[in-house]
């Protein structure tokens, strides 16, 4: 009886785990200065002056291959579970006339 009741137990977990919804994380807008720009990464102080680490793996890479230290950036993505750092899904570059554009 014991052995049937643990696999009851863990079918049980098993099915919950598989249909809970998962935690969505809110979205998340920065605007700030690169300083410094890698690969996969870059690094955008804030307005507030807090450095932010941000993974490019999921934005287009032609929205920030074109990026300098110093260009001003705005954005948007998500936090990593870790909160580490902000997983970028749009950047946006200032452009000279105080808009935002996504052409290098």
């Amino acid at each position: 009886m014991r052995r049937w009741a643990r696999r009851w137990v863990v079918a049980v977990l098993a099915l919950l785990a598989t249909t809970a919804p998962a935690t969505a994380w809110p979205p998340v807008r920065i605007v700030g200065e690169v300083q410094w720009v890698a690969a996969t990464r870059m690094a955008v102080m804030t307005q507030q002056g807090q450095s932010i680490v941000v993974d490019l793996m999921q934005a287009d890479q032609s929205t920030y291959r074109a990026l300098r230290v110093r260009d001003w950036v705005l954005v948007d993505g998500t936090l990593s579970p870790d909160g580490r750092q902000l997983i970028a899904r749009d950047i946006w570059r200032e452009d000279s006339r105080g808009g935002w554009t996504q052409a290098p």
